[in-house]
């Protein structure tokens, strides 16, 4: 297939955890798949001692740390029950694919340290995006603007860059996978309950967890957490809730409304309406999603409903938290049924990305997103397993008349390692279990017949006293 033209420079933004991490040019953030789950296991407490945030004041683009972001991990990379990525090799590549793109000069990744406040990196893209355009026009392309492809974290970095550092003046687009524009609970989950693994807790960042800025700066923005009287609340806006710091919070609920606020302005000028950039938000729906939470004993309940309405999600951002808060009533938006994770890499969503870019350069009238499939499925599946046990399957159809199969997949090979047919269980969910399959980086991939839109998620197995990874320094 010829590759179409490409006038433009396209920049990919990583979610959180999806850039490696260098400090003092050794590597501590930044394992492949294959070795990702023993070395969190054996380098827990160096990662401590290497990552976490003593402070991490928004003006300062250098810390003195000696932490530096030097690319996208392009496999599976994860904070074990906060938030998973099945990598950025797929869509890059696929980019490269269909449009003339060349890698330094019109096609750019965007590594960025992503502890630290989004503010950070936005100012990052915006002195690295000034240089990568001059080059680009000064070699045949006067008009060239950016295209910025952006998963989760990464499309808060671009909207701040965007609105109040007024990127928009250069940029044509920005296409979003399950960007959480009005936050995710999972990061109130990790801030209040604490992130913990394997057997009587051996795995626990949850302190270190808690000194990155950009795990309050994805804390929910909506009102959704009852304080225990029945009343929801912005978590931004409230006290009491355990392990989370309300005067961070308060920052990170500003860091949102300093983008609302610049886009309630931008939007009365005529240069803005003229030749502002079009979104392009893929929303995550059909998998069961925290949605609101709950003072309770010992921590913080999360429920999968908002005032008894679930609007579910991709698993991890919200169906109601995944469209900027100015295209609330529609927009081009685009809706996949798979997982968080793996958002940017399912091919209904490249087939997407690929018509809404080709769709910038030639008038079409008003663009029609492809239609739902009629049938989604909700996946759930573990990110970690251990390599001596069954990695367990749970599936359920929006439809109960429908057959699935699920296929366990060699996450670095994309081999189809076993297949089988999914077993109905209680509650209309199908289940299944695939024998161990040994230590590496999986994933899951659950079909039915035509009307049936595929599910996919990851999956981590460990192997317990591997010795895989080299202490940090």
């Amino acid at each position: 297939m010829a590759r179409s033209p490409m006038p433009d420079v396209v920049v990919l933004l990583p979610g959180i955890t999806g850039s490696v991490l260098q400090r003092n040019g050794k590597v501590t953030w930044g394992f492949s798949g294959a070795t990702l789950a023993g070395s969190l296991f054996t380098r827990g407490r160096s990662l401590n001692r290497a990552l976490a945030l003593r402070e991490d004041p928004p003006e300062e683009d250098d810390l003195g740390d000696g932490v530096e972001a030097t690319e996208l991990i392009p496999d599976l990379h994860l904070l074990p029950g906060f938030w998973k990525i099945d990598g950025y090799t797929r869509v890059a590549q696929t980019l490269q694919a269909r449009f003339q793109l060349t890698e330094g000069e019109n096609f750019f990744t965007f590594p960025y340290d992503w502890r630290r406040d989004n503010r950070v990196a936005a100012r990052k893209l915006a002195r690295d995006s000034h240089g990568w355009l001059k080059r680009w026009r000064e070699s045949g392309n006067p008009d060239a603007k950016l295209v910025l492809i952006a998963h989760s974290m990464g499309g808060l970095v671009a909207r701040y860059f965007l609105e109040v550092l007024e990127g928009w003046k250069d940029t044509r687009a920005l296409v979003s996978f399950g960007t959480p524009y009005r936050g995710s609970l999972n990061a109130l989950d990790t801030l209040a309950n604490g992130m913990r693994k394997g057997p009587m807790g051996l795995l626990d960042l949850s302190e270190l967890a808690r000194t990155f800025t950009s795990i309050y700066q994805l804390l929910p923005i909506y009102k959704c957490y009852d304080r225990g009287n029945g009343d929801l609340v912005r978590v931004g806006e409230t006290e009491g809730i355990p392990n989370v710091d309300p005067k961070r919070a308060a920052s990170a609920l500003a860091f949102h409304r300093e983008i609302e606020e610049a886009v309630n302005t931008h939007r009365t000028r005529d240069d803005y309406l003229r030749d502002g950039y079009r979104t392009f938000p893929v929303v995550g729906i059909g998998q069961p999603t925290h949605q609101s939470a709950r003072s309770g004993e010992g921590g913080v309940q999360l429920f999968s409903h908002l005032e008894g309405t679930d609007r579910r999600g991709d698993g991890t951002v919200p169906r109601v938290s995944a469209v900027p808060i100015e295209e609330s009533r529609g927009g081009r938006g685009m809706f996949a049924a798979t997982r968080h994770g793996s958002l940017q890499n399912a091919d209904a969503v490249l087939t997407h990305v690929d018509g809404v870019v080709q769709s910038l350069y030639f008038d079409l009238g008003e663009f029609r997103e492809p239609a739902p499939a009629p049938v989604e499925v909700a996946l759930e599946v573990e990110d970690l397993c251990w390599s001596d046990e069954p990695v367990g399957v749970r599936a359920r159809p929006s439809r109960e008349d429908v057959e699935l199969s699920a296929a366990l997949v060699n996450g670095n090979t994309g081999e189809v390692v076993a297949s089988q047919e999914m077993n109905d269980d209680d509650d209309g969910w199908r289940v299944t279990a695939f024998s161990p399959p040994g230590a590496g980086a999986y994933r899951i991939r659950v079909t039915g017949g035509p009307e049936v839109a595929p599910a996919e998620d990851a999956v981590a197995v460990a192997s317990m006293g591997s010795g895989q990874a080299e202490e940090v320094a």
